[in-house]
């Protein structure tokens, strides 16, 4: 009887939070009705309203790598001199690349913006010694087509060097930068902005140049929206279940309880999650997490931290999953995640290791820090997009720092441009 309790006492938690959010969402419809006029715009109540915000619902502020109060007292003087909101809008945006942290988006997007990370992006770089060097070459993208390969030095981004980009960037913004501050902009840079294609110039090896004009990975990613939700493919008897972006498509759910219908006899599921940056729910989350248990299970530890903030009470709780049929052993089981596995990709990569002890192969995953909430702010017409809930592996480790059971520097194109990934996969289900 105390189970059931704790148990509906839960769902009607998740409830009220989501019942909250619809009746904000809504409000901050209305209010982005009335688009704010330059003349307005007040820099001082912008910035208040933007500071009260971020320091109440950012569920990370305390960041090792960002001295969070020298970020908000240089941010803030340099957002004062703004005189149009577009201006301001402008300067919080660049502002916050700082936190290196993707699931911040400063909005409204501009057409000269950079592409929404790591969503339409193909490439991700790394600061070496020597200069940018590409760590990542997304699979299918326009840049794996293109022959671009890991360890490719960034000469130019559209004609200007990274020193120059850099710094184009960080214009009236005196912050000094650190080497993964670095590496997260020009990966930025590098993927374009959201209208217009990217010229690129690369050094393969000690001195071979290449001059490339590349596609938007924005049209890229458009393009895998057509694409169907789930891949099912046989490889010497095991089952390759890929899911092409679409956590947030509960069709999806329907639709993985087919394909584990139709792999539930094969040696072994490789579950693909490389191609899912661009969020989801918990719903398709849990169900696909349901296939690989055979009793309840907790599969991730939620904290809000502004509740705290606000009130000084905590909330913490540890999200449940259910069996779902078939089931299919852990032992068959190998989950494949990378750069491009984001927000619910990573929050059922840590669910499927932590509740079902799957065995997970993964490089850097996306990084995308806690559950994402939305707000409006109306004094500068800005919409922001941040993560409210801090997220752990039910072993209390940190979402973005989970080390993966296998975890190779990479898992996407190689340098012969074969799929490292899936032939790690394979080998690792072949050994059992």
């Amino acid at each position: 009887m105390k189970r059931h309790f704790l148990l509906v006492l839960l769902s009607f938690s998740v409830f009220l939070i989501s019942f909250c959010e619809t009746a904000i969402a809504q409000s901050n419809e209305k209010s982005e009705a009335d688009s704010l006029t330059d003349a307005k715009f007040e820099a001082s109540s912008a910035w208040d309203e933007f500071e009260n915000t971020f320091r109440l619902f950012y569920a990370y502020l305390d960041r090792r790598d960002v001295d969070v109060e020298q970020w908000f007292s240089v941010t803030k003087s340099s957002a004062l001199r703004s005189q149009t909101a577009a201006d301001f809008r402008d300067i919080i945006r660049r502002a916050t690349y700082l936190f290196t942290d993707p699931h911040i988006i400063v909005g409204p997007l501009e057409p000269d913006s950079f592409n929404v990370f790591p969503s339409a992006s193909d490439l991700i770089v790394h600061k070496e010694e020597d200069g940018f060097v590409i760590q990542h070459v997304r699979l299918g993208s326009p840049a794996a087509e293109l022959g671009i390969r890991p360890n490719w030095k960034v000469l130019t981004i559209d004609g200007l060097s990274p020193k120059s980009v850099l710094s184009n960037i960080m214009k009236g913004l005196p912050f000094s930068l650190s080497q993964e501050q670095e590496s997260y902009l020009i990966t930025l840079a590098l993927n374009g902005r959201r209208t217009g294609e990217r010229e690129l110039e690369l050094q393969e090896g000690p001195t071979r140049s290449h001059r490339l004009t590349l596609r938007s990975p924005r049209a890229f990613a458009a393009d895998l929206q057509s694409e169907p939700a789930l891949t099912t493919e046989f490889i010497d008897n095991l089952a390759v279940i890929k899911i092409n972006n679409s956590l947030g498509n509960n069709d999806l759910i329907s639709l993985f309880d087919n394909a584990i219908k139709n792999a539930w006899d094969k040696d072994g599921v490789i579950l693909d999650l490389r191609n899912t940056p661009s969020g989801g729910n918990t719903e398709v989350g849990r169900s696909l997490i349901g296939h690989f248990i055979s009793e309840e299970r907790p599969y991730q530890i939620h904290e809000i931290p502004s509740l705290e903030r606000e009130f000084s009470v905590p909330r913490k709780f540890i999200e449940l999953v259910q069996p779902r049929a078939p089931y299919i052993s852990p032992d068959k089981v190998v989950v494949l995640s990378g750069p491009w596995t984001g927000s619910m990709g990573e929050g059922i990569t840590i669910g499927l290791n932590g509740a079902a002890d799957v065995t997970v192969i993964a490089s850097d995953m996306g990084d995308l820090l806690g559950g994402l909430s939305n707000r409006y702010l109306e004094r500068s017409d800005l919409k922001l997009d941040l993560g409210t809930e801090y997220l752990t592996h039910i072993d209390g480790t940190p979402r973005e720092d989970f080390v993966a059971d296998i975890s190779p520097d990479r898992v996407d194109v190689g340098q012969s441009g074969q799929d490292i990934g899936l032939a790690l996969a394979i080998k690792e289900l072949k050994s059992r």
